[in-house]
């Protein structure tokens, strides 16, 4: 495998500058794209069969089903991602609320939504909050006077990055119920934590930048087909368009450093070596300590990296031999089923017949992760004689348990002072990833933000 530049200098005129990146999921492909289009030679490096990272589909060898490895969402916030998706030509899709409309559930069946109106924010909330079946007339008193703290509150003061969103709401006369039915609603999918555990800064840029930044911007969307077709196989047409040299099935083995502290090379699977003038890591930051050389290996950035925790998630794929479930997607309160979607609704699938697929998402699953599959399996399936009715004259046709250990980081108090930028002590290998300083919480958002402020860095910088 040769090396993708010969030598010279950046910027010289004999050669275009090189950079090469290495980990192929949106962050990856974000920093890929933004320095290719921008004239560089780029060399994209995934250790996987494709791209991706951990958004993608596989093929249930059982079932032969192609599932996602856990379903992903956006918001109207999202955007980057939503002009990144135009950019390569996979808008259309993925779906886009035009309003906010959110079934709730609680384990009595009892409905409450969540929806937007077209009326000023955050008016355009009025009416839901009027109507939401899961509080109280005094409760939603109590919960207008928090939203009118969040919309006055600066949530990059130190102190709201040291305390959690749960003991700011609780000092503000938020009680148990309220934020477990309310906030916690819309905390736990979007940071992949409870409420009790994440950062109130963090927990304050969903409420302020989600829900009352306009009238668009909470709105939820999904992809309408399995994700690589959603994402990875347009990604790479996209980047192979732009003249991206994308390898795969290429994992790094060790990023190595001179005397100067240049990366002069990357060593690669089969042994072999390959350089660049930049250098742009977008593996997990789990994973980044692993390729240093030693002189690298006890420098600050990596210290920094080891306080970073991460959150997993459960994913459970139901089919059913006939529907169960009427909406696209619903929340569950007080139950392990938290976030179901109907899968065979979003994606328009009339192979079924009169059978339906579900998707069933659990967040901060720490007290499933290690659970056998076919018992958490039960578990759910249990929950859903509880939460839907049809359940329990529908025959269960197939449960496929998909974990993801390390789904997202946690953005638990701290958490935001040990995210690093983009740049290194190293001034030719730069960082991107969903982890990093992007003011975003663990999101396809945050990732592509990433990649952009990557390749900024790489663009901006200035070689010995």
């Amino acid at each position: 495998m040769n090396p993708p530049c010969d030598g010279g200098a950046p910027g010289s005129s004999s050669r275009r500058s090189s950079a090469l990146v290495f980990g192929g999921g949106l962050a990856g492909i974000a920093a890929a794209k933004r320095l290719a289009e921008a004239g560089w030679q780029v060399t994209l490096l995934e250790a996987r069969a494709s791209l991706g990272g951990r958004v993608f589909s596989f093929r249930e060898p059982q079932s032969g089903r192609v599932l996602d490895n856990g379903q992903h969402i956006i918001v109207g916030a999202c955007a980057n991602m939503i002009a990144f998706l135009e950019a390569i030509g996979a808008r259309h899709l993925w779906h886009l609320q035009p309003q906010l409309d959110v079934a709730v559930y609680d384990r009595r069946q009892r409905l409450g939504r969540l929806y937007g109106v077209s009326a000023p924010t955050p008016i355009h909330l009025l009416p839901a909050f009027l109507t939401y079946s899961h509080l109280r007339w005094l409760e939603k008193v109590k919960a207008a006077r928090a939203i009118v703290s969040m919309m006055r509150v600066n949530r990059r003061a130190p102190e709201l990055e040291s305390m959690t969103f749960y003991d700011w709401l609780k000092a503000r006369g938020q009680p148990d119920r309220i934020i477990a039915n309310l906030w916690n609603v819309l905390i736990e999918g979007t940071l992949n934590d409870n409420i009790r555990e994440v950062s109130a800064s963090m927990g304050l840029m969903i409420i302020q930048d989600g829900l009352l930044a306009g009238q668009r911007t909470i709105n939820v969307g999904y992809p309408t087909a399995p994700l690589n077709d959603a994402l990875a196989r347009p990604a790479r047409d996209h980047l192979e368009k732009l003249g991206v040299k994308i390898i795969t099935g290429c994992p790094v083995r060790c990023v190595n450093i001179d005397s100067n502290r240049h990366v002069e090379s990357i060593t690669i699977g089969d042994g072999s070596r390959l350089q660049a003038d930049a250098y742009v890591s977008a593996v997990p930051f789990w994973t980044l300590p692993k390729l240093f050389s030693g002189s690298m290996a006890e420098k600050s950035m990596v210290r920094q990296l080891s306080n970073l925790q991460t959150s997993p998630i459960v994913n459970v794929y139901l089919q059913y031999d006939q529907p169960v479930m009427a909406h696209d997607f619903c929340y569950v309160l007080n139950s392990p089923l938290q976030w179901v979607f109907n899968s065979t609704f979003i994606y328009g699938d009339r192979m079924q017949e009169n059978q339906q697929s579900l998707s069933v998402s659990v967040s901060a699953a720490w007290e499933y992760i290690d659970v056998e599959r076919s018992r958490f399996a039960d578990t759910i399936t249990h929950e859903m004689l509880a939460a839907f009715p049809k359940a329990r004259d529908a025959t269960l046709l197939d449960a496929v348990v998909v974990k993801q250990r390390n789904a997202t980081f946690r953005c638990i108090p701290g958490a935001n002072g040990h995210r690093p930028g983009p740049r290194t002590e190293s001034p030719n290998l730069f960082l991107a990833g969903e982890w990093t300083n992007t003011g975003w919480p663990s999101t396809m958002e945050s990732a592509v933000i990433s990649g952009y402020n990557a390749a900024e860095a790489v663009m901006s910088s200035e070689w010995d």
